[in-house]
């Protein structure tokens, strides 16, 4: 059975959640629940810089460093992601 759109949406969801959960060194379910990764995961404009490098290389995608600043939840990063990947 083809995957849906639902379906990759999850499973793109997932793959951006362990990215920053191994960046950040967090647990995905830290991810998934973290209002700002600022404030619940102790992110820096560092770490930031190196989610970015790793989302672009990882999807052959060109993310502008301006869009670092939207990248607060795993909802918001999946849609930066998503909108510069074209899905």
């Amino acid at each position: 059975m083809p995957e849906t759109n639902s379906d990759l949406t999850a499973r793109r969801t997932a793959e951006i959640r362990d990215i920053i959960a191994d960046l950040f060194s967090a647990e995905p379910d830290e991810v998934e629940a973290a209002g700002s990764f600022v404030n619940d995961l102790d992110a820096d404009s560092l770490l930031a810089i190196e989610l970015l490098t790793h989302l672009e290389k990882r999807y052959g995608v060109t993310i502008p460093e301006a869009e670092i600043v939207e990248m607060v939840t795993l909802k918001a990063t999946y849609e930066v992601v998503a909108r510069n990947a074209g899905w």
